[in-house]
């Protein structure tokens, strides 16, 4: 194993104008929490976001003038490369965080991109990293398919800040002000999007109150939750989007957690949700979508059900109601190896890539 650096040198590259540092989505949680996580490990990181080429090879130089880099750990950017060519016309290692089949949603949501030249981009952007950090299996297809190599590409889900979310939040979580006693709470939160399938998370809510079960939705985040109308207002809890800082104790208040995404989306991501609930001790109910299935274990650390599959959820969320010892142990696997997942530990293993990279003097034709 390579000895790594001491107190190397990072430059964290974002050249996504719509990943603001500053602001609490999920992009911007995952920025923030990497750089964070190598500061942790001792190395000296820089943000650099900045979507201009020209600024961003100035903010580059600016930083290397000032001593070695050991490293540039970019977010890729659909057809972005000027931080690739900057690493390797100045022999710096760099990894890319691929977290998203950019070109994929272009076409799909957005339109009107240049097809190809930011595939030109990306295969070279893909070519020249020493390494790259899928989130998902789907990810890492499609960096092969933008020029990566299978060599190149390791697959690790997005991680957590374990300090923050962990069992011991539940004796400081917001239950006891926000939830009436002695209710099974199901939970919710983040920036409502299609792909979430509120509705159905509304529906299964609703059977079960109808069956008689005492359950309570609990809704933080921000969007449209007119859905929540279909619930007897004493059955829910709506609270508006609250900083990241805060999420543990909101989380923490909830029983369960299921994921009802559509199973006619694509499922290439790895939500942040999922990982920081189970932490807290919140059994997951996730379909059997994308990387879900090797995230969850059924019945060791949450359950699994069919995509679209709504009675089978319904079903073992009657499972969960009635068995609290099922509940109770689901929820300690679940944050046992929820707190396997840190963003230091990846942010470790990018540190050491780096320096094995450099020390093999990494160049890739």
């Amino acid at each position: 194993m390579s000895t790594p650096v001491q107190n190397p040198v990072v430059l964290s590259v974002n050249q996504d104008a719509g990943i603001n540092p500053g602001r609490s989505k999920g992009a911007a949680v995952h920025l923030n929490s990497m750089r964070e996580a190598f500061s942790k490990l001792g190395a000296v990181c820089h943000g650099i976001d900045e979507p201009d080429d020209i600024r961003l090879f100035e903010a580059l130089t600016a930083a290397m003038n000032q001593g070695p880099v050991d490293l540039i750990y970019e977010r890729y950017a659909l057809g972005k490369s000027a931080a690739s060519r900057f690493a390797d016309t100045n022999g710096i290692p760099l990894v890319l965080e691929v977290n998203a089949p950019l070109a994929d949603e272009q076409r799909r949501w957005r339109g009107g991109s240049n097809e190809a030249d930011d595939t030109r981009q990306d295969a070279f952007t893909m070519g020249k990293a020493c390494k790259i950090v899928a989130v998902s299996s789907d990810v890492a297809r499609y960096s092969l398919q933008r020029g990566a190599k299978t060599k190149q590409i390791e697959v690790f889900p997005n991680g957590i800040d374990t300090e923050r979310f962990n069992l011991s939040m539940r004796s400081d979580s917001v239950r006891d002000s926000l939830i009436p006693p002695d209710r099974f709470v199901i939970g919710f939160h983040g920036r409502l999007r299609p792909w979430h399938g509120f509705d159905m998370l509304v529906r299964v809510s609703r059977e079960l109150l109808l069956r008689g079960s005492e359950i309570h939705l609990l809704v933080v985040g921000e969007g449209d939750f007119g859905e929540l109308e279909k619930i007897s207002e004493n059955r829910y809890t709506r609270v508006e989007w609250q900083p990241h800082k805060e999420i543990p104790r909101y989380v923490a208040a909830c029983d369960a957690l299921p994921l009802t995404y559509q199973a006619d989306m694509p499922c290439y991501f790895s939500p942040l949700k999922l990982c920081e609930a189970m932490a807290c001790g919140v059994v997951p109910l996730v379909p059997d979508l994308g990387d879900l299935p090797d995230a969850v274990k059924h019945l060791e650390t949450g359950l699994i059900y069919k995509a679209g599959d709504q009675e089978q959820l319904l079903k073992q969320l009657e499972s969960l109601i009635a068995d609290r010892d099922l509940l109770g142990n689901l929820g300690r696997q679940a944050a046992k190896e929820a707190s396997r997942h840190s963003w230091k530990m990846i942010a470790d293993h990018v540190l050491e890539a780096a320096t094995k990279c450099k020390r093999s003097g990494h160049r890739d034709s």
